[in-house]
């Protein structure tokens, strides 16, 4: 591959990841307007990946009038195993969400998350479980109590 195929094909993920984060960054606030007591507060993040360089990201803080709740920050694009990551940090835990197409990870030829059945961003459950949950108002909504502890 040469350097302007290299630089193309990182422009191309780079913008179709920003493309992903915006989109999931939309849906938040929507997710969470019945809850008034919540602000949302938007920042950047500076990214670096060997194969898209360096470029910012927004960043979704979710607090209440007197503290922070929860930052909402994407890694990046080049993720193993899926097309993008993004942290969800609260005082109590980290999750991840992942991007996750073609039905996720396999291995062995088996899919590994069979709750993977269409490309978008999910929640993988660190734990026994072993589980994959697609990013919707639902389970946005028991990602950040995990996180938090915040009773919605």
């Amino acid at each position: 591959m040469t350097d302007l195929e290299s630089q193309s094909l990182g422009e191309k993920v780079k913008q179709t990841y920003l493309a992903r984060v915006n989109q999931l960054f939309t849906n938040i606030p929507e997710w969470l307007k019945d809850y008034p007591d919540l602000q949302i507060e938007h920042g950047e993040v500076v990214i670096g990946e060997e194969l898209t360089d360096y470029y910012t990201a927004p960043v979704l803080v979710i607090k209440t009038p007197t503290q922070q709740l929860a930052k909402i920050e994407p890694q990046g694009a080049c993720i193993m195993e899926a097309e993008g990551r993004i942290d969800l940090a609260g005082w109590l835990t980290k999750e991840y969400i992942i991007y996750l197409v073609h039905g996720g990870p396999y291995l062995r030829g088996k899919q590994i998350f069979r709750e993977v059945t269409n490309d978008g961003w999910y929640w993988v459950e660190n734990n026994l479980k072993n589980q994959a949950h697609a990013m919707n108002q639902e389970n946005f909504l028991k990602l950040f109590r995990r996180a938090t502890d915040y009773e919605l």
